[in-house]
């Protein structure tokens, strides 16, 4: 009884602290996040507790709403607004967190979100449906209370929430991924090649967005010089997996940030907020895709794991195994059968069962 008691009381600690420390992290974030803020103080287009919030109720559970609820409320009540308001937008960033939560758990698989290519583009649209959420019901509180005015909505609602989308799509697998699978297992030539990859990364940022292209500064450069990230993604994605392709779109968001910022690179439009909302976007969906390529690519290894298992057990049986397509023609033969039969797989392969009088009588 001693015992049941003593877990249970470790277990309310656990969640506490769990709720503590998510609440500050969410605090960090959002002030870092409003210095950011052009349009409205309570509305910027670098969000990225949207994300941490969307990533803690996957993989520690939507019990995690008040650190949601306690950190978006102390970010607002200290930044602008009233009580009254700040309280209409801690609802709104809650209520985006558990709706996206609700809807990957059931239709995308959890926290293995990005087990699957299918699961992956759900993940997208997961978060494009949910951050509306937030967005409709913190401008509309700001609108209703007169801290905004309704001639703004619409500019407002579109940096809201793209400041909260690009923040599930950036941030959110970042954390998933390495939550799932933190350890690091490359060998030497791995970590050679995660070298170059980061100093690629290094050198493509300051190029791209360090205003170093020829013309990468006008509004209407004669090449796209933001598609020069590509490369860099898919050799994320290709040689090394989601994690490293999450990874490596943050720390790309970080170098582009601060060059939008500064006014240089290829996402510069007049504006700093129409720049940020153009880059995130831009990164959002770059990012994405190249998590969902390297997805792709993880499930072709495993499905070719699979079958070289399968090939080996089929190869090392005592028993004739052989495939067969629907009109009787040999399509696998292994060492057993060929031992039984009397025939080399390359004399089967391909020939119809019948025309091998021993298999014609084994069948």
């Amino acid at each position: 009884m001693l015992d049941a008691e003593a877990s249970r009381s470790s277990g309310v600690a656990a969640r506490f602290a769990v709720i503590i420390s998510l609440a500050a992290v969410y605090v960090a974030a959002g002030k870092i996040g409003l210095r950011f803020a052009m349009v409205h103080p309570s509305a910027t287009a670098i969000w990225a507790p949207t994300g941490i919030a969307l990533s803690a109720c996957l993989l520690f559970g939507r019990w995690v709403w008040p650190a949601i609820v306690a950190g978006a409320f102390l970010v607002n009540v200290t930044t602008a607004g009233s009580i009254s308001t700040s309280i209409g937008i801690a609802t709104g960033n809650t209520l985006e967190a558990l709706l996206g939560c609700y809807l990957i758990e059931h239709y995308a698989n959890g926290s293995n979100v990005f087990g699957q290519t299918r699961d992956a583009f759900k993940f997208l649209a997961a978060a494009v449906a949910s951050t509306t959420v937030s967005s409709t019901i913190g401008v509309n509180s700001l609108c209703l209370a007169g801290y905004a005015t309704w001639s703004q909505y619409l500019w407002i609602w579109l940096t809201w929430w793209l400041g909260n989308a690009s923040g599930d799509l950036i941030v959110a697998p970042l954390l998933i991924l390495w939550a799932v699978n933190p350890s690091i297992n490359w060998n030497r030539e791995q970590k050679r090649e995660a070298l170059l990859l980061f100093l690629g990364l290094l050198l493509t940022g300051i190029v791209v967005f360090g205003g170093w292209l020829p013309l990468g500064n006008q509004p209407y450069p004669p090449y796209p010089p933001g598609f020069f990230c590509f490369p860099i993604l898919m050799w994320a994605a290709f040689r090394f997996g989601q994690r490293e392709s999450a990874t490596v779109t943050f720390a790309l968001s970080v170098v582009a940030i601060v060059g939008t910022l500064k006014g240089l690179g290829p996402f510069v439009h007049g504006a700093h907020n129409h720049g940020l909302l153009l880059l995130q976007t831009f990164l959002g969906l770059s990012g994405l895709i190249s998590v969902a390529a390297a997805t792709a690519v993880s499930e072709r290894r495993r499905l070719d794991e699979t079958r070289s298992e399968l090939a080996a057990i089929v190869n090392c049986s005592d028993e004739a195994i052989l495939g067969m397509t629907l009109d009787g023609h040999i399509t696998s033969w292994n060492e057993s059968a060929a031992r039984i039969f009397g025939f080399s797989a390359d004399e089967a392969m391909g020939k119809p069962i019948t025309s091998h009088y021993p298999c014609r009588k084994a069948c």
